[in-house]
């Protein structure tokens, strides 16, 4: 009797599945791909991410790719004991499928949102008086006008900034012929742009040169001496690379910072709010004379802020603006108290020598 067991030739090649039962390979998908995949697919199309998205991607299954998507979503206490923003967020408004946006652009993401998105003050269909009376639609502007003074009230406890900075200085003429940039051809003046702050220079033949600093998203705080130091600091590197633009290895032609005069700037107040706030608080633009009000809010990217500004005219050395920027009453009230002082002064001489002729004139009735 022949049996069937027939042994394995040692020279055939056997795969392994045939032999034991393997598990399929189970990669493991980090947050950090998450968020790239996130933030690729809303720069190259707008769109949101799903669940199908990480399955195409990664090739798991539709419950893992939606677990990790929840747990991207959540706050969880990490080793050491802080909870980490989480990299994900939704929209108050559910879908189906669940949408997901990356959080370090969240600001951003719902001030298209909010561009796009324009609600109708008044639904079509129907009249003012039926709508001023509906009490869905009164709730909501009680809660918009509850916002807006929640905002109005945080307003005086936030710090005071400074962006947008126009900065003048003069130096020799003969240095703007050994730049080595290309001019207008209208006004011939010479432009270089540097990265740190959003500095851009203009040099014009006649030795003018101007300094504009943005920082509209980086503002600089100007509550303390110490925030103070930090702009000098800041404006030491912007000299240092205008420096190297004019070739002024010995410091000749470029003045100190001292005697850079601030043209113009922007100082602003910033209110972090939510997102509810960013999508219903309104923009307002107040102009008084010459004074210019601003009420809008700002993407900071991660975050976003309810911004009070105004636009300021200087025209003073750096040192004397900031001064005069952070103590806008300092001016008045000294001159009221120099003031004071020469009344009083007006005031004592005339009593004194009266004083002096009635002493006199006792002494010689004595």
């Amino acid at each position: 009797m022949i049996s069937k067991n027939v042994p394995i030739q040692s020279e055939h090649i056997v795969p392994n599945e045939q032999l034991v039962h393997i598990l399929p390979f189970r990669k493991r998908i980090s947050k950090t791909e998450i968020e790239w995949l996130a933030i690729e697919k809303y720069k190259r199309c707008g769109k949101r991410l799903s669940f199908s998205d990480i399955v195409n991607r990664f090739g798991c299954s539709k419950t893992k790719a939606q677990r990790i998507l929840k747990d991207c979503c959540s706050k969880r206490v990490d080793n050491a004991e802080s909870r980490p923003a989480p990299i994900l967020f939704r929209l108050p408004k559910r879908t189906k499928p669940q949408l997901y946006f990356p959080s370090i652009i969240r600001a951003d993401i719902l001030e298209n949102l909010r561009n796009r998105e324009n609600v109708l003050i008044e639904p079509t269909g129907l009249n003012l008086s039926s709508y001023s009376n509906n009490p869905i639609s009164n709730a909501l502007d009680y809660q918009k006008a509850r916002y807006f003074l929640d905002v109005l009230k945080q307003i005086r406890f936030s710090p005071l900034c400074i962006h947008k900075l126009q900065l003048q200085l003069s130096i020799n003429s003969e240095v703007y012929h050994d730049v080595k940039h290309e001019f207008n051809k209208y006004n011939r003046v010479k432009v270089h742009l540097e990265r740190i702050g959003s500095v851009k220079y203009l040099i014009y033949p006649n030795g003018r040169v101007l300094v504009y600093i943005a920082c509209s998203d980086t503002p600089f705080k100007l509550e303390t001496d110490n925030d103070v130091s930090f702009l000098f600091a800041f404006l030491g590197q912007v000299r240092d690379r205008l420096l190297y633009v004019l070739s002024d290895v010995r410091e000749r032609f470029v003045p100190s910072i001292m005697d850079w005069r601030l043209l113009e700037c922007d100082v602003n107040k910033d209110v972090i709010i939510n997102d509810i706030m960013q999508l219903t608080l309104p923009d307002i633009l107040l102009k008084a004379a010459d004074r210019v009000f601003r009420l809008y809010v700002k993407s900071l990217h991660d975050k976003s802020v309810c911004r009070c500004e105004e636009s300021l005219t200087v025209d003073l050395p750096i040192s004397l603006a900031l001064d005069e920027i952070r103590f806008p009453y300092k001016s008045t009230i000294d001159s009221i108290k120099h003031a004071v002082d020469e009344i009083n002064q007006k005031l004592d001489s005339p009593l004194n020598s009266k004083c002096n002729t009635s002493s006199v004139g006792t002494n010689r009735e004595k």
